[in-house]
């Protein structure tokens, strides 16, 4: 039994990532498409799927108040009656499936997750595609690993696989990818899990490069580091950046608790939200020419990451703070997309305007300005996410900039440090400690995987009426048996199934939690 079990896991543990991967691959290419398509129907009232995200046209101007307004309500509508956990920006509701659900997702999420999110960001929503790629990623995952009746930690590790996937192919960072997962998602950190990772963060990216090139993320100025000097003001770029993350998360959470405590009917919420941002996107266009807070921001950081005319630092600092204001909006009033693209946008601008302060009180030692915005976007969502090094190598897949790889890490660590000491879990953990739901923090080799059943089990005593198990499958097998077939005890039994021993759910656990307390003895 267990023989045949452990050939049938190796075979999912090649071909199924390799199938997850691909079709979160596609997932994130068809999201994209869809997006343009939602935009050129709402802002220039035609079907196609090519769309210039710079541009926002619509004739005349002070319509564009209405087009959130209508975007959010079909989004309420899609959100309240079909999936109400694709609202907001998924990362939370996939770690709760992880933790509590034991990797299951509904079929229906991947599908009402992309239309929703896609309406959201397509009708001037300021939220990105990363959180909805991931929860569609993960529903994948889950959804093949349910209906090929696998167990909670396989289904488990495809959903983590749909899900690093997800984010490879939106960045185009297969390493990226990986540690997201490693980082955030999964609650184990094995061979067993890295494999299926690798495999389908590289199926996932090759497709996106096959459909969208493989080009860089966003390009940068050659960057050198003028003087070992100028890491101090890395250093202060951190905690700038640190107080920024903090308040980023505070005020997302704010207007997430206005809109759920505001005693009116549901489906009104997100038209009121829809309406807040149209008149904020009409008036930054009124005033500066552009609309910059709707959709995901990209052609907003590539301007500044390039050293773009025109961005003061007051005009950055007030960029960012919109951003902040208008992420909040969308997400709170019942918006479909993820935090990540603002949390970008946020970081680049904070990071351009410590950059250009730098260069005029320092100028000896700033080689570049936009340098600061590149290492400010990536301290700011290494700091909210709590994966600095998901940050950090991530940063240098987009950037293809090996030489910003010293000063993004002391950025990185400081942004994270200042956040970590306000706030006890990361921007996506706070949403479940809101709820009672606490993720352990951990990342480490389950000990019930590893240690065989004959070394905890008692000597066999004519026990009759119970499944058996073979004593050298892994503890975590013998749980997962009387898991679902509500027994306490199983009959060991060796190769020649001989019955040789009783293990009891009493003494794994008994095992299990002195083996813990023995590792953090060592550990302090």
């Amino acid at each position: 039994m267990f023989l045949m079990e452990k050939l049938s896991f190796d075979w999912r543990f090649y071909v199924l990532p390799v199938i997850v991967g691909a079709l979160s691959g596609l997932g994130a290419v068809v999201f994209r498409q869809l997006i343009s398509l939602v935009q050129n129907l709402f802002f220039k009232g035609t079907f196609a799927f090519s769309y210039d995200e710079a541009i926002h046209i619509i004739d005349p101007a002070f319509l564009v108040i209405l087009v959130p307004v209508v975007g959010f309500a079909i989004v309420g509508i899609l959100v309240f009656k079909g999936a109400p956990e694709t609202q907001g920006h998924g990362v939370p509701e996939v770690l709760t499936s992880v933790y509590i659900n034991k990797g299951r997702i509904r079929a229906r999420v991947a599908a009402i997750k992309t239309v929703a999110s896609a309406l959201t960001i397509g009708s001037g929503g300021s939220s990105g595609r990363e959180g909805p790629i991931v929860q569609i990623g993960a529903s994948i995952g889950s959804v093949l690993g349910q209906r090929l009746n696998l167990t909670a930690v396989e289904t488990t590790t495809l959903l983590g696989c749909g899900a690093a996937a997800g984010i490879a192919s939106t960045f185009n960072a297969p390493l990226g990818g990986i540690l997201f997962a490693i980082e955030l998602i999964i609650p184990e950190f094995s061979v067993r899990t890295m494999v299926p990772l690798a495999l389908s963060t590289s199926t996932g990216t090759y497709l996106s490069r096959l459909f969208l090139g493989n080009e860089p993320a966003f390009r940068l100025p050659e960057y050198a580091l003028n003087s070992g000097y100028e890491l101090i003001l890395y250093i202060l770029l951190g905690v700038f950046i640190g107080i920024g993350a903090i308040i980023y998360i505070h005020v997302l959470y704010k207007f997430e608790d206005f809109f759920e405590q505001w005693n009116v009917n549901k489906y009104l919420k997100p038209v009121v939200g829809g309406l807040i941002m149209g008149l904020s996107g009409y008036l930054m266009l009124t005033f500066f020419g552009e609309y910059y807070i709707f959709g995901v921001g990209y052609p907003t950081i590539s301007s500044v990451l390039s050293g773009g005319q025109g961005f003061t630092i007051l005009l950055l600092l007030l960029l960012a703070f919109m951003k902040i204001f208008a992420t909040s909006v969308t997400l709170g009033c019942g918006g479909s997309g993820g935090i990540f693209a603002p949390a970008l946008f946020i970081g680049t601008c904070f990071g351009a305007a410590f950059g250009i302060a730098s260069s005029f009180f320092f100028p000896e030692l700033v080689a570049t300005p936009s340098a600061y915005a590149n290492v400010g976007m990536g301290a700011f969502v290494g700091g909210i996410t709590g994966a600095p090094l998901m940050a950090i190598i991530m940063f240098f897949e987009m950037t293809r900039n090996y030489a910003i790889i010293l000063p993004l890490t002391i950025s990185v660590v400081i942004a994270r440090a200042f956040v970590h000491y306000n706030y006890e879990g990361t921007i996506y953990e706070l949403k479940l400690l809101r709820n009672g739901i606490k993720i352990p923090h951990e990342r480490a080799i389950d000990t019930l995987s590893i240690v065989p059943i004959k070394d905890i089990m008692d000597k066999y005593n004519d026990e009759q009426g119970l499944p058996e198990v073979y004593h050298y499958a892994p503890v975590l097998d013998a749980l997962m048996i009387m898991d679902e077939r509500r027994v306490n005890e199983l009959i060991v039994v060796d190769k020649s199934r001989t019955p040789i021993g009783v293990i009891r759910k009493d003494d794994i656990i008994y095992f299990y939690t002195r083996e813990r307390a023995n590792t953090r003895r060592l550990l302090d």
